[in-house]
């Protein structure tokens, strides 16, 4: 699995960073990942659906994905989305081996 890193313009006019991934054959933020203490993956808590958003694709640099424009608060960054938002808490069958994550 691939985690790519993307910048999400929020409603508020803030930026905010966070990893995303592709999962089901669509693009997904990840605001939090779970770690398994027995074991050395780790899950997503919540995962916000951003390709039918308007987004840019980017080559190189820092950002996988950039200019996601999201109709949502900042408070959606701390669980709570909005109506008419795409997402998923604790999707099934998702486990990411730690050494994949970004940092």
């Amino acid at each position: 699995m691939y985690i790519f890193t993307c910048s999400v313009s929020l409603s508020d006019g803030k930026i905010a960073t966070c990893d995303g991934i592709a999962y089901e054959g669509k693009l997904w933020l990840v605001l939090k990942w779970i770690r398994y203490p027995s074991k050395p993956v780790v899950i997503p808590e919540r995962i916000i659906r951003f390709d039918s958003c308007p987004h840019q694709k980017t080559e190189g640099g820092d950002l996988d994905y950039q200019n996601i424009q999201l109709p949502m608060p900042k408070s959606a960054l701390r669980g709570e989305v909005p109506q008419g938002i795409e997402y998923i808490d604790r999707p099934q069958n998702l486990e990411v081996p730690i050494h994949l994550l970004p940092r």
